[in-house]
């Protein structure tokens, strides 16, 4: 159970507004069936291509749900949506002047976010102890947060290093590059609230946003333009 609100006031957000949706996942084919009504033809196909119906399930329940979402805030039937993809996978919305979105989920976990004009992206990962951070950190994080993650008591390097990778990622996924761009180019500072120390001039004046969606989750969000008001909700 989460402590959010089920529904805002209104299906609307002005200009540096973005509301941020709790979506709990589907882990069972049987709770998708009528779900799948509401998805493309491509999206049925690469729910029938997982191996797992566990995992075919979560996907079916995360794009029926977004598909929801968006037509509460456009106004468009759920199975009317035309949903398009950038060069590096990012979504958006044919023939929907203005509206932003950006999709994350890990395990029986989405998160979704919704805006208009300014581009948002959203992460969630879920904190794994056992994840091989020796590896993946050098792809991922600049020398000075490499020094930083040594540096930490071993019990808490896990959840930071997840808090840096949702944050970047989030960032990423705003631009529209997902990481198709270094990372490591990027250098976030985790003290207080996040925020850009340095990276490439795609993110000039990025806002960032860090929240807990769920015990044992790290999540963030990205905007390429000032956020006035975050607002977070549960379905």
């Amino acid at each position: 159970m989460s402590n959010f609100p089920a529904a805002p006031a209104s299906y609307t957000v002005g200009p540096g507004e973005a509301h941020v949706w709790r979506v709990p996942l589907a882990s069972i084919h049987a709770d998708t069936r009528q779900l799948r009504g509401l998805l493309s033809p491509s999206e049925c196909a690469r729910a029938d291509r997982f191996a797992l119906e566990r995992d075919a399930a979560r996907f079916i329940s995360c794009r029926a749900n977004l598909r929801v979402l968006l037509a509460r805030y456009t106004g468009v039937p759920p199975e009317r949506l035309v949903l398009r993809y950038e060069p590096y996978g990012k979504p958006s919305l044919a023939g929907a002047t203005g509206w932003q979105f950006n999709v994350s989920h890990s395990r029986d976990l989405a998160a979704i976010a919704i805006a208009r004009y300014d581009a948002v992206g959203v992460d969630l990962e879920r904190i794994d102890p056992g994840f091989p951070r020796a590896e993946v950190a050098p792809d991922v994080l600049s020398e000075d947060e490499m020094r930083d993650l040594a540096a930490m008591p071993a019990e808490e390097q896990a959840k930071w290093f997840f808090q840096l990778w949702t944050l970047k990622e989030a960032l990423l996924k705003a631009a529209g590059f997902g990481f198709g761009m270094d990372p490591s180019k990027i250098r976030i500072r985790l003290n207080g609230p996040p925020a850009v120390i340095s990276a490439p001039a795609d993110f000039n004046g990025a806002s960032l946003q860090q929240f807990s969606l769920g015990e044992g989750y790290a999540s963030a969000f990205a905007m390429l333009g000032r956020v006035t008001a975050l607002s977070i909700f549960s379905l």
